[in-house]
């Protein structure tokens, strides 16, 4: 059994690369509608600490199942991992507490920003983004994805009359939290070279947890979900397995197997899948306006990765020299 799980991870070829990023598209669409659903239940400390709690037990379980003694890498390199884990938390923290102010129609196509960021962030990082970064095809996607980001808030009823101050400021969490994602991503891609996704995600996901403990203890109220039933517990724990550890763990592996680029470009898809159940679900209709701007958006950040996929070399590109 152990032997056919880790021919499934090393399966690199055919239409069977692209199952990881699918997975974890869906799982993330999952997570936004959890998320929204517990904003009215429970602090975001708290969510975040026990959906993290679950998630990191879950994926600790299938390690020692298929990986018995992998525990060992994680000790040989805690900085590191607890490097990730505190950029997860401050991403987390910062991304939940937008959903808790915005629609997640309107978050999950802001958020898309972060596309952008990763592409330019790369650039720093890695020779061959140097030369991608300069072509005209880069330059039209970066400014049409400013221009469908503005609209989309543009879009926003009331906008001209001004923003309320929870929107404002879920507007700037999402922002802040898209630069962290997009460095983090850049370090994982570097990790990913020499370590297995499964268990660089787990070592994650297990630093991120102690990071948001902590933060519930001193600005969380645990006892809204420990005093309440134990189906709403099961779900927020449900709800990390599906939403923490299966899609980020599947988007490690996307990394892995079909590169950064081509993984957010996929991702872009989700945006569209929240708003088609976000409307049954919440009642959360986009305007034509914010439509409009969105696939802009969307457009802008597929011509910055499309000129990223045509070179075979980004996906095992050496770092650049500084």
């Amino acid at each position: 059994m152990r032997e056919h799980f880790g021919k499934a991870l090393r399966a690199e070829s055919g239409i069977a690369r692209f199952f990881p990023i699918t997975g974890a598209v869906l799982c993330w669409v999952a997570a936004v509608l959890f998320v929204k659903y517990f904003s009215a239940l429970m602090d975001v400390h708290t969510q975040n600490f026990f959906r993290y709690l679950g998630a990191s037990l879950f994926l600790s379980i299938l390690l020692r199942m298929y990986y018995p003694g992998c525990f060992k890498r994680y000790r040989e390199r805690l900085p590191l991992f607890l490097l990730l884990g505190g950029m997860v938390a401050g991403f987390q923290i910062c991304w939940v507490n937008a959903l808790y102010r915005l629609g997640p129609a309107f978050f999950s196509l802001l958020g898309k920003l972060s596309t952008i960021l990763i592409t330019l962030t790369a650039f720093l990082f890695y020779r061959e983004e140097r030369v991608i970064i300069r072509a005209p095809r880069f330059i039209l996607g970066f400014v049409m994805g400013l221009a469908g980001v503005a609209g989309v808030v543009a879009g926003i009823p009331g906008f001209k009359l001004g923003l309320g101050t929870d929107q404002r400021t879920g507007i700037a969490l999402v922002v802040f939290s898209s630069l962290i994602w997009a460095f983090y991503i850049n370090l994982v891609k570097r990790v990913l070279r020499k370590e297995n996704s499964l268990q660089a995600f787990t070592f994650t996901c297990i630093s991120a947890t102690f990071f948001f403990l902590p933060a519930m203890l001193l600005r969380g109220h645990p006892a809204t979900l420990l005093g309440g039933s134990l189906t709403l517990m099961a779900v927020v724990i449900l709800s990390g397995v599906i939403g923490i550890a299966g899609a980020n763990s599947s988007y490690y592996l996307s990394i892995k197997r079909i590169g950064m680029a081509r993984s957010a470009n996929l991702i872009l898809s989700e945006p569209f899948l929240v708003a088609l159940v976000s409307y049954p679900v919440f009642g959360e209709r986009l305007s034509p306006a914010q439509w409009i701007f969105g696939i802009i958006l969307l457009t802008g950040c597929a011509l910055i990765i499309s000129v990223q996929a045509r070179e075979e070399g980004a996906l095992s590109g050496k770092p650049a020299s500084k």
